[in-house]
């Protein structure tokens, strides 16, 4: 079985993942693949470094994603097509990287959970057999942001304007309160899979 888990920034993506893990399911994280893609001097970070500038670098030749985030998420019609340029470097590596390792663990028998925001992107519908939709109120989810990430009200608001919601999903939980309770929403749909 191999499950998709989507929402927008801060709604309980990865404490869903978590849940599944915990039970043994192998969680496939786009935005980690990501970063594995971006490792220096590999394909995908010499078409990002090529079309954005050596100034995105660290001293360390790494991608430096809060510089690479100002760039592509902007009101500016450079930003919106600095952001369609990054997704077409990433997305199609991303893909095929996802689709490799569902097909490697499903031949091992593994149940899978794919973890994505972007998941018209990445063809989620396609890469998994269900879709669980995670949602959460817009002033909550920020604050989970904010607390995790430090990102300021106008940023959060341009990347989740990037994220949109999937129009069906096989399972939607709402992710407002403590944890356990989102355990117990989950705990339905592992019964129903």
């Amino acid at each position: 079985m191999v499950l998709g888990i989507t929402g927008k920034s801060g709604v309980g993506k990865h404490v869903a993942a978590d849940f599944f893990a915990q039970r043994d399911w192998r969680v496939l994280e786009a935005d980690g693949i990501a970063h594995k893609l971006y490792r220096p001097y590999l394909r995908v970070w010499r078409d990002v470094v090529d079309r954005f500038g050596e100034e995105i670098l660290t001293k360390n030749d790494l991608i430096d994603r809060q510089k690479l985030r100002q760039v592509v998420f902007g009101p500016s019609e450079a930003s919106q097509q600095a952001l369609k340029d990054l997704n077409a470097i990433i997305h199609p590596e991303l893909k095929r990287y996802l689709k490799d390792e569902v097909y490697f663990l499903k031949k091992r028998k593994k149940n899978v959970v794919v973890v994505a925001a972007l998941w018209k992107e990445i063809d989620l519908f396609e890469v998994c057999d269900k879709v669980l939709h995670v949602k959460a109120g817009e002033h909550l989810t920020f604050d989970r942001v904010n607390k995790r990430d430090g990102t300021t009200q106008d940023m959060f608001e341009m990347v989740c304007k990037n994220q949109c919601e999937p129009p069906q999903a096989d399972f939607v939980v709402v992710n407002e309160g403590e944890v356990k309770a989102l355990y117990k929403e989950l705990n339905e749909v592992l019964n129903a899979l």
